[in-house]
């Protein structure tokens, strides 16, 4: 990998056009170098003397660390399972990658915590709330991770929890127990050279114990407990800032909607940009990548030898690295020192550790730069304060996890000059509301509601009130002027309908081989780690273009003045029938437009505009129903929202607000009250689950098949013979192919994986790998129908 690929991209972006501060070579103090101007919110004001409920765990932790806390430690169990579990299915469909990093398995292992599902009754048991903080979210190559547990039995819990310690000790022949006081405060910690198990223990307050798998993280975490650090400095606790209270009056703790709750605060966001851990990180994932660099190379030196090498020094002459590691560019920028892991596999940095574990970065602070770096940092600053407004500064997340649910909740605060909250804001503004709260078919599979703006789309669409102009002639057959049909289409707008939209997918077998659960998978993910595209994009109206010629659609609008709409498409019926006749032209691959009203079973009007350019047709199809306004693709969606909306009251009287339908106001769900809402009805999906599964099994079968040339690559390593040896190899059969894949694990960092539960098989040569369930590159196999066990999550 090159090392431009390991280097945080926001820090490059925008060099080009800036003017550099600091000569390349010189040195510059962190400290002197300043981050992002965003301003703070008056917290004090807007909370209003507003005291809230707050954790004591919120007191227990600094202000610039995020900080998540569950009422129950099965329900943070339960989180981290879900999340593991959609996370990793979710990225196969968007990436055809079949690996994952496992970092709630390896973090588990690190701090000494068992999750059996047996001892889940325990901690309901023991446990009275508990809450995980932390300085940075780079809990992927190595972060500092602190658990705070209330405790309602100590005798019982403690007792339990230090016979994991112990466990943990014994299971790591190479770790090491020491003891220490902080503050007052006794801790054990047991550490092994590589990271596996690293854990600080200690139970500050009574009923209150901590488990850090850093040293750094548990004093500044102890320090906050205490309210201040040894040189006596106050320590700004988050349960203690107006900040967070303010949080807190908008999602009340102990809220029956609320299993977990997740805070970044202005502080921690802070930090996130500022120069001290945006520069750390970057010189960390440097060194990274030169760790990972020394495994390939060494990787290549046991297919070419037969055997590990014995040195970097060895890995160089031998040309199977592009030079000697530790040396110029290939040095680490912190002054670390490179050697071989103890088992020669991949690297060690002695200023960052292991590249499966490396050190936190709270550990290694950058305190100086070189000039280079400054300049970078300095370029990326000017773009975040002009363009790359891509945080949200603070955010609060509300969850419920549960076997029939998971729900998302999030209230992103208003902040000052962002750009991406203007862009929301402007889209999406004005009180919440009670969102997707018209009827819906039973064939609706999916739905996303919006609370829109409208005062920014009349002005958008020049949907304003003019009076006509002098001597502006009047059309034929009874059409409005401009000026006329402008005021009517404002009128409808703004009096007509209500503020809120929604687009919703149907049931039905679809009408090409659009492959959806990846199309969905490239929309959600195409901002998350693979590039720095946003969901505000083009992917995003791409994706819904495509999803609507492939399946029926419909968009439904709420209906606020039911005369007013009418009247409305009245007027609008006049102009497309008009524009219908005028626009015939009779000529190969002319457009030609046709219009036409019809009666729907239950009496509504229902109106369709064709699109032509023969011999293909577009068609779209709209109708009043009820008190909803709703376009459709096909016509029979408009027949069932009629079916819908049978036995509700007469539809919204001349002048009545389309809330005031006892049916409707059935409808809504108090839950669902806010700006955007995305629902998923999978108790629907019946036409289209045959195509999706199999969508689905082919995005597997992709994943699983990708994973073959890194296990192959594994594979030829153990394989190779050295010089002179003769024999086969140490190992066979099953335990060979187990050592592959752990060897290919241990090699990229992430544990690669058949998401239809295959196992992956050496050939007798060694040379290739296969899959039971998927076979190879060269002869691929595919599941379907009740053989694919993924696709039934």
């Amino acid at each position: 990998m090159p090392i431009a690929a390991a280097v945080d991209p926001t820090l490059t972006r925008g060099q080009a056009n800036t003017q550099p501060q600091y000569r390349p070579g010189e040195s510059v103090a962190v400290s002197s170098l300043a981050g992002p101007s965003v301003k703070s919110h008056p917290w004090e004001r807007m909370l209003a003397g507003r005291r809230p409920d707050i954790s004591p765990l919120a007191r227990d932790v600094p202000d610039d660390f995020y900080f998540v806390e569950f009422r129950t430690l099965t329900r943070l169990l339960d989180a981290f399972d879900a999340g593991d579990l959609w996370g990793t299915h979710l990225f196969n469909q968007a990436y055809r990658e079949a690996d994952t990093a496992g970092v709630g398995e390896r973090l588990k292992r690190q701090l000494a915590i068992e999750s059996d599902p047996r001892l889940r009754p325990f901690y309901d048991l023991v446990v009275e709330e508990v809450a995980v903080a932390g300085s940075d979210p780079f809990v992927r190559e190595g972060s500092d991770v602190t658990l705070l547990f209330r405790v309602k039995q100590p005798e019982i819990f403690h007792a339990r929890m230090d016979a994991f310690l112990s466990d943990a000790e014994r299971a790591h022949a190479d770790a090491r127990r020491t003891t220490g006081q902080y503050l007052g405060v006794a801790y054990v910690q047991i550490e092994n050279p590589e990271r596996d198990v690293s854990v600080i223990a200690a139970d500050p307050e009574p009923g209150l114990h901590l488990r850090s798998n850093s040293l750094a993280a548990f004093r500044r975490v102890v320090a906050a407990i205490k309210g201040k650090t040894e040189d006596g400095t106050v320590v700004r606790r988050l349960g203690d800032t107006a900040e967070f209270a303010y949080a807190r009056t908008l999602m009340p703790r102990g809220d029956e909607r609320e299993d977990g709750f997740i805070y970044l605060s202005d502080p921690f966001i802070r930090r996130l940009v500022g120069p001290e851990l945006k520069l750390t990180e970057r010189r960390r994932l440097v060194c990274y990548n030169h760790l990972r660099m020394i495994g390939h190379a060494s990787l290549l030196f046991r297919t070419e030898h037969g055997r590990w090498p014995d040195s970097l020094e060895e890995l160089a002459r031998a040309g199977d690295a592009p030079g000697l590691f530790g040396e110029g560019a290939l040095s680490c920028p912190d002054g670390g020192h490179y050697t071989l892991s103890a088992d020669k596999t991949t690297g060690v940095c002695s200023r960052h550790g292991h590249a499966l574990h490396l050190t936190p970065n709270v550990e290694t602070p950058a305190a100086q730069v070189t000039g280079a770096e400054a300049n970078e940092y300095h370029a990326f600053v000017e773009d975040y304060n002009r363009y790359w407004r891509f945080y949200f500064d603070p955010v609060a997340i509300r969850l419920k996890v549960s076997p029939e649910q998971y729900r998302v909740e999030t209230i992103i605060l208003p902040l000052i000059d962002n750009s991406v909250y203007t862009s929301l804001a402007s889209a999406l503004g004005g009180k919440p509301e009670a969102l997707d709260s018209l009827p819906v078919p039973r064939r609706d599979i999916f739905s996303a509601s919006f609370r829109l703006n409208k005062e920014k789309y009349l002005d958008d669409l020049g949907l304003v009130e003019k009076g006509a102009k002098p001597g502006e002639p009047a059309y034929v057959f009874g059409h409005p002027t401009d000026a006329a049909m402008n005021a009517k289409a404002a009128d409808f707008v703004s009096r007509g309908l209500g503020n809120q939209v929604g687009f919703h997918l149907y049931d039905a077998h679809p009408t090409f081989d659009l492959n959806t659960a990846s199309l969905l998978g490239w929309l959600f993910g195409s901002g998350v780690g693979h590039g720095a595209r946003s969901l505000g994009g083009e992917e995003f109206y791409i994706a819904l273009a495509l999803t609507s010629l492939n399946s029926p659609v419909y968009l439904s609008f709420p209906v606020r003045d039911a005369k007013v709409v009418d009247d409305y498409l009245t007027q609008l019926d006049t102009v497309l029938s008009v524009a219908a006749r005028n626009e015939r032209r009779g000529r190969w691959l002319d457009f030609e437009y046709d219009f036409y009203k019809y009666q729907l079973p239950t009496g509504e009007t229902a109106r369709a505009f064709g699109l032509r350019l023969d011999p293909a047709r577009l068609r779209f199809f709209w109708a009043r129903v009820g008190s909803g306004l709703y376009v459709a693709s096909k016509p029979f969606i408009l027949e069932d929202l009629a079916g819908a909306a049978q036995g509700q009251p007469p539809s919204v009287a001349q002048g009545q607000p389309a809330g005031a339908s006892q049916t409707q106001a059935a409808n809504v769900d108090a839950d669902a009250t806010g700006h955007a809402l995305v629902r998923v009805r999978a108790q629907n999906w019946n036409d289209v689950l045959p195509d999706y599964r199999l969508a689905w099994a082919e995005n597997e079968r992709e994943a699983c098949l990708n994973n073959l040339a890194a296990l192959s690559d594994a594979a030829r390593a153990l394989s190779a013979r050295a010089a002179g040896q003769t024999g086969g190899q140490a190992l066979s059969g099953e335990a060979f192919d187990r050592a592959v894949v752990e060897l290919a694990d241990r090699l990229h960092g992430t544990h690669h994986f058949c998401p239809e539960g295959g196992t992956y098989h050496v050939s007798p040569d060694g040379r290739t790998v296969s899959c039971s369930v998927h076979g190879t590159a060269d002869a691929p196999r595919q599941p379907v129908g009740a053989r694919c066990a993924s696709c039934r999550i």
